[in-house]
């Protein structure tokens, strides 16, 4: 296993969780953000992205996390598309440069399940992503980045030997989301919405519509576990296998709030219905048995809200 691990994303979502538990194993944490001036649990130093280059020499087994993405703000979802695909796009590529420029050889990406095809009933990581099919159009600007990430991935495997594990998340939800109700992923926004003095829970769309979601713990335990291996390149669906509908996820994240309060439905329902994924291959290559259970998954996430919400 890798002892030295750079994560490019260091403090976003993902990342603060990554770290943590990186630094929870023994393992020597370097992150990385735009900026750099923003400490990270778990981090030894947290660097600008612009001063990567600069870094003394690593230890030959140093590994890469590339977690960063630009995703969207809801307020301006159609104006940041291009934005969008434009600065994963360059982020991706200028990862691999520079793995390959200082003798890195192993990376594992975060990659999402927006990537496949729209209209696949199941969406499964045993098949070659069709790239002549394209993604669902609401959500083609940040998908089609992702599917230029894995491209790039494959690009520097041929040609300099650095080896990836892709994982394409589902919906993550775990401490450490945006406390923005329009910026955070659906079930900390759901957890938000419990979790507010709103004497209802609101609840907008198709509360039948079905998504699967995987806790931020057990997503950087996968990414962890992954560092066991060396040169090989794979790509997984990092996700439970089960879906819970809208309104399940409403009525137990106001279970893990311990709130009392009426969901009210509201907006037109529409959108995907249902979005299934496979775990098979994840669950064999890592020899997982179970995954955070909702309830517990969403209790934890709550009590981490209460505080960032106080702060």
């Amino acid at each position: 296993m890798s002892r030295t691990v750079i994560v490019v994303g260091a403090t976003g979502f993902i990342g603060r969780n990554l770290c943590r538990a990186a630094a929870e194993r023994g393992l020597r944490v370097i992150g990385v953000s735009r900026s750099g001036d923003t400490a990270v649990e778990g981090c030894e130093r947290v660097m600008a992205l612009d001063g990567l280059d600069s870094l003394a020499p690593l230890p030959a087994d140093t590994a890469l996390f590339h977690v960063a993405a630009a995703r969207y703000d809801a307020t301006r979802f159609q104006d940041m598309q291009v934005e969008t695909l434009n600065a994963n796009a360059e982020l991706a590529t200028r990862i691999y440069a520079f793995c390959a420029a200082h003798g890195i050889r192993e990376v594992r990406l975060a990659s999402s399940s927006g990537v496949y095809p729209a209209g696949v009933a199941v969406m499964d990581d045993a098949v070659p992503l069709d790239l002549n099919a394209p993604p669902h159009k609401g959500e083609a600007f940040y998908a089609w980045s992702k599917r230029w990430s894995e491209i790039v991935a494959t690009l520097y495997a041929e040609r300099f030997g650095i080896s990836t594990v892709a994982f394409r998340l589902s919906n993550p939800y775990g401490p450490f989301d945006s406390t923005d109700l329009k910026a955070a992923h659906v079930a900390p926004a759901f957890v938000m919405k419990a979790l507010s003095d709103s004497p209802s829970f609101e609840l907008l769309g198709n509360p039948d519509a079905e998504r699967d979601f995987i806790y931020a713990g057990d997503v950087a335990d996968v990414f962890l576990r992954s560092l066991d291996w060396q040169g090989r390149s794979d790509v997984f669906n990092l996700c439970t296998g089960e879906t819970t509908s809208m309104r399940v996820l409403a009525e137990t994240a106001l279970k893990a709030a311990g709130a009392d309060k009426p969901i009210v439905l509201a907006g037109t329902p529409g959108g995907i219905a249902v979005r299934r994924l496979t775990a098979d291959r994840l669950r064999a290559a890592f020899g997982i048995e179970r995954f955070t259970p909702l309830l517990d998954g969403l209790t934890k996430t709550a009590e981490w809200y209460r505080h960032a919400l106080r702060s």
